[in-house]
């Protein structure tokens, strides 16, 4: 692949994606909303304790939050509910760029010059994953930086601790994008083959389902996952996303896109 082909796709998609005010909003409420929900939750649910059966499930996964008071207890296990929602950040927001940047310039007809040129496809199809890619992960990472601060300064060093513990730091860092780069290539799986936006983000939200399925599960205080299973299926997504990429490099096809979309 030529770098020098990427950079040029990268530049284009970005400017395009900044120019749409939908896209934008994408981009921006939901590291507003993520911020301040969690410490809310946190603060609102503190005020009660749990039940003891909960809390002993919960401690017997936790036992580092033995030291907690009952609210602080209470306020921890809520904020760990919202890791899971810092994955679908990451998810959410490169599906609708990935997905807009494909059927957006098919509708406009902006694609065809592009696939007309001498770029191949899996230099196309790179740039316009990595565009769509990087604003979704750097999304979550600020927003993520924010929330710890915001944490720290609002709860104290328990809850600090609770937000950069392992477990956090590998589903942050580690899942969050993986998670990210399978949305993207089921955008451009799926973008590729439909020309309604809303239909394609439909399909590839099926990329989300196990992370609300996590949500469920954790919910319950049955199951808290700790950094080696947050790492664990960093490398499963990631592994199954690259296999997903090479399967999609073979479906974009230029030539009916070309034809079928004029």
């Amino acid at each position: 692949m030529r770098r020098s082909i990427i950079w040029t796709i990268l530049r284009r998609e970005w400017m395009e994606t900044f120019r749409n005010r939908l896209l934008v909003s994408t981009i921006l409420i939901p590291p507003v909303l993520l911020t301040v929900a969690p410490i809310g939750l946190a603060g609102l649910i503190g005020e009660r304790s749990l039940p003891a059966e909960l809390s002993g499930q919960i401690l017997a996964q936790r036992p580092e939050w033995a030291a907690f008071s009952s609210s602080e207890l209470a306020g921890a296990f809520a904020v760990q509910q919202f890791l899971v929602f810092f994955l679908l950040m990451p998810a959410y927001i490169p599906l609708s760029i990935a997905t807009f940047s494909i059927i957006g310039e098919k509708q406009s007809r902006s694609l065809e010059p592009v696939l007309a040129a001498p770029i191949r496809t899996v230099e196309l199809l790179a740039g316009k994953a990595i565009a769509a890619l990087v604003p979704g992960v750097l999304a979550g990472l600020v927003t993520y930086l924010v929330f710890v601060l915001l944490a720290s300064v609002v709860y104290g060093p328990n809850l600090f601790g609770v937000v950069t513990d392992p477990s956090w730091l590998a589903g942050v860092f580690l899942l969050g994008p993986a998670v990210g780069l399978s949305s993207v290539v089921a955008g451009v799986i799926v973008s590729s083959r439909v020309n309604d936006p809303r239909v394609a983000q439909q399909i590839g939200g099926v990329v989300i389902v196990p992370i609300v399925g996590l949500v469920l599960v954790q919910a319950t205080g049955s199951v808290l996952l700790g950094p080696p299973g947050f790492v664990l299926m960093a490398a499963i997504v990631l592994i199954v996303s690259l296999v997903g990429l090479r399967i999609g490099v073979r479906l974009f096809d230029r030539e009916a896109i070309l034809t079928r979309w004029r």
